[in-house]
């Protein structure tokens, strides 16, 4: 693992922190705490307590819902993704599994350090609070694709083809023209 200052160059360069004012942005990667994680290491588990905000620095992670006995992988986590907002602001338990898919870097802001920067006044809390509400507004926008295209394929009852378009896989094999 990088030394100390790498660390918190890769949090000044983070997208959470990116529109934040430079003396606050040093501030704000001070709380932080880095920690590396492998491929197939649990970050966040299913129907667990915490109250950490996780940003993936370096490395994928890919997120995993469940529906019963099921478990399906929703989306996978690059540099930059934000995980466990959720549970984050509310103190609910996590919605989701985060597993790694490869060596990775996640920084965590725990709780008690947001919410010392929250009680005090400091910008920084502020400046979390609106890259979330970013990163959740992008997130809801992609969503909303996704879903608009498989409403569209279920009314026009195409779904195999919908899904190939959305995912740029043929639907048919190339013609080959013997002339």
């Amino acid at each position: 693992m990088p030394a100390l200052p790498d660390m918190v160059e890769m949090l000044l360069r983070s997208p959470l922190l990116a529109d934040v004012d430079p003396a606050i942005r040093t501030d704000l990667a001070l709380r932080f705490e880095t920690r590396p994680f492998t491929s197939g290491q649990t970050l966040i588990a299913d129907g667990a307590g915490g109250r950490a905000l996780l940003e993936i620095l370096t490395g994928t992670a890919e997120v995993f819902v469940r529906e019963g006995d099921h478990r399906y992988r929703v989306a996978t986590l690059e540099p930059g993704s934000l995980v466990g907002e959720g549970a984050f602001f509310s103190g609910l338990p996590r919605a989701a599994d985060i597993v790694g898919s490869s060596e990775g870097i996640v920084a965590v802001l725990p709780w008690n350090a947001y919410l010392n920067l929250a009680q005090s006044g400091h910008p920084g809390a502020e400046a979390i609070e609106r890259a979330v509400v970013t990163h959740l507004t992008r997130r809801v926008k992609e969503t909303n694709v996704r879903l608009s295209v498989l409403l569209d394929a279920q009314r026009s009852g195409g779904l195999k083809n919908a899904l190939s378009k959305f995912f740029g896989i043929p639907t048919t094999a190339p013609v080959i023209n013997h002339d």
